[in-house]
């Protein structure tokens, strides 16, 4: 790396740190074109990249999980079957037959 003032080396040590191309253009100034051009010169940059991509995956996977707990949690908690909402069921439908004409 050279003098560390060239934006190539700090936006290279921000990539390896994990920051996106998008925070790094905003920190350093320089457009997203030519800062992917920069990282893409790197001789591990394939390596990095796949890197990162296996971590994204794996956030995901995590991310959907508990999306998946906390609905069924919140299902469990709202849908609860008790005499009562089975009875005020019963009675809505009954209301909702009530109404319709049969021919």
């Amino acid at each position: 790396m050279g003098s560390g003032n060239r934006w190539q080396d700090k936006a290279e040590v921000y990539y390896r740190d994990g920051l996106m191309i998008t925070d790094i253009e905003a920190l350093l100034g320089v457009s997203r074109k030519s800062i992917s051009a920069c990282l893409r010169g790197l001789p591990d940059y394939d390596k990095i990249k796949e890197e990162r991509k296996k971590e994204a995956g794996r956030r995901r996977r995590q991310y959907k999980t508990d999306k998946q707990r906390a609905y069924r949690l919140r299902d469990r908690t709202i849908y609860t079957v008790t005499p009562d909402t089975m009875r005020r069921e019963h009675e809505l439908a009954v209301m909702e037959l009530s109404r319709e004409r049969y021919h």
